[in-house]
């Protein structure tokens, strides 16, 4: 490799977050070293690699020198461990922007630019005698370089300072998003709720009544058999509870093929027994059909979806939880990491402990919340369904009703759905907020287990 531009890497000394859409996942590439090679240098960046090394482990710290094999194609594992990073230490020394080309064959601007592209935390680290490089010195491809915070060596001759930035990078990805507010998921259900109840009022012709009573008692039909689910679920919560704690413990393939059998099996009765076991009339059928059809594809792509989802986070273990953070997946992943701290990587079991605490934090936080709150933060999508259902199930029997009663029915209909959507709300809100309260207090409870037990085994190791 030429002197002139053969940069050594360093690889991520923290556990690194690479995006992978949907998913923010950790691949433990460790800290990159970004340095221009010379013999009055090469001492510097290794005794630094060493440091790094003592704090995060030798797997954890690329160098080009000490982490690539003979025979090895240097460009890509250069840019392997570089996408697998998340903290880029770039070495500079006086002189150091001159040096710089743009030709494609300078590895240290190669390097950065990747790292800019990628989203990377960068670290400039100044040796003695240097100055952090003004943007107009830089090439323009990595000009955004000049405005990191930049780290002197003269002020840190043990890099102990370096180590701790470096450290606190994973405790910052370990972070949780808080649950993002939706005001505008309220007044978003109320437009397209006029609009669902005003289209059959409006525009079903009078030859209609008849299916429009049909349609309307199907509505009503639906909207209660949701009430009572939920309301018999809620009942059972806690052996339910047990039961999720059991079934989150399986691998995924065994999860979703016990989940997704049964709900299948629904799914696929449901067009069959509206086709042939419903009073509709058989110009309405084809229609229900067709809803009912449509509705299982889309409930067969969400568990397909879901199993992939829930493979990606398995296969790449430790993978950030996504905003709104849902009780359900914060037990998986506690499960996943009781499965999995006794084996793996301390580094990933050290960040997991502290995700999963952020994240039962976050839950505790959002049992707190109001209902309208919770609703229209955590379920805007499904807030809109129902309100479009509900509105078109009055519309349809406003529309079914004799024209001198249509004032009244629309009354008794608006009513008796309120009834049903306020005992569906109000169940489901006590059940989410004692859910998210159970979870939360038993992530706290099982992570400080295993962070005795890890202290206990440091404890036996050292005596």
């Amino acid at each position: 490799m030429p002197v002139s531009n053969g940069p050594e890497l360093g690889s991520p000394t923290v556990l690194s977050l690479s995006v992978s859409e949907p998913l923010r996942s950790l691949g433990m590439g460790g800290t990159f070293l970004n340095y221009r090679r010379h013999d009055k240098r090469i001492a510097f960046v290794r005794a630094l690699h060493g440091r790094l090394a003592e704090r995060f482990g030798n797997g954890n710290v690329f160098l080009d020198s000490a982490s690539i094999g003979h025979g090895r194609r240097y460009p890509n594992q250069l840019r392997r461990h570089l996408d697998r990073s998340d903290v880029v230490v770039v070495v500079i020394h006086p002189g150091w922007a001159r040096e710089l080309r743009t030709d494609g064959t300078d590895w240290v601007h190669n390097e950065i630019r990747w790292a800019l592209d990628a989203g990377k935390t960068i670290i400039p680290l100044l040796m003695e005698g240097t100055a952090m490089p003004r943007a107009h010195e830089l090439p323009r491809t990595i000009r955004e370089l000049a405005h990191f915070q930049a780290h002197r060596a003269t002020d840190d001759p043990g890099h102990d300072g370096l180590v701790e930035k470096i450290d606190a990078e994973p405790r910052r990805r370990a972070a949780v998003a808080e649950t993002p507010p939706r005001p505008w998921a309220g007044p978003v259900a109320g437009v397209l709720g006029a609009v669902a109840f005003a289209v059959p009022v409006l525009l079903m012709p009078r030859e209609w009544r008849e299916l429009a009573a049909y349609l309307a008692v199907f509505g009503i039909v639906v909207l209660i058999a949701v009430m009572i689910a939920i309301v018999c679920a809620s009942l059972v919560r806690k052996p339910l509870n047990t039961v999720e704690q059991v079934a989150h413990d399986l691998d995924p393939t065994r999860y979703f093929l016990l989940v997704a059998l049964p709900l299948l099996i629904v799914i696929i009765g449901s067009p069959a027994a509206l086709a042939v076991g419903t009073p509709i009339p058989r110009m309405a059928r084809p229609l229900l059909v067709f809803c009912a059809a449509v509705a299982s594809f889309q409930l067969v792509f969400l568990v397909l979806k879901a199993y992939k989802t829930e493979k990606f986070r398995e296969d790449h273990w430790p993978v950030a939880l996504q905003p709104p953070v849902k009780p359900a997946p914060v037990r998986r992943e506690l499960e996943r990491l009781l499965r999995k701290h006794t084996t793996a990587d301390p580094q990933r079991v050290r960040w997991h402990l502290l995700h999963l605490e952020n994240a039962a934090d976050v839950l505790a936080r959002d049992a707190s919340r109001g209902r309208w709150r919770w609703l229209t933060s955590d379920w805007p999508g499904r807030l809109w369904l129902y309100a479009v259902w509900a509105a078109a199930t009055v519309g349809l029997l406003t529309t079914a009703a004799q024209p001198a009663l249509r004032f009244r029915v629309s009354a008794i209909a608006l009513a008796v759905v309120v009834v049903i959507a306020g005992t569906t709300v109000e169940t489901a809100f006590r059940w989410q907020r004692w859910a998210r309260r159970e979870v939360a207090d038993e992530v706290q409870v099982r992570v400080q287990r295993i962070q005795d037990r890890s202290t206990q085994s440091q404890d036996l190791g050292r005596g």
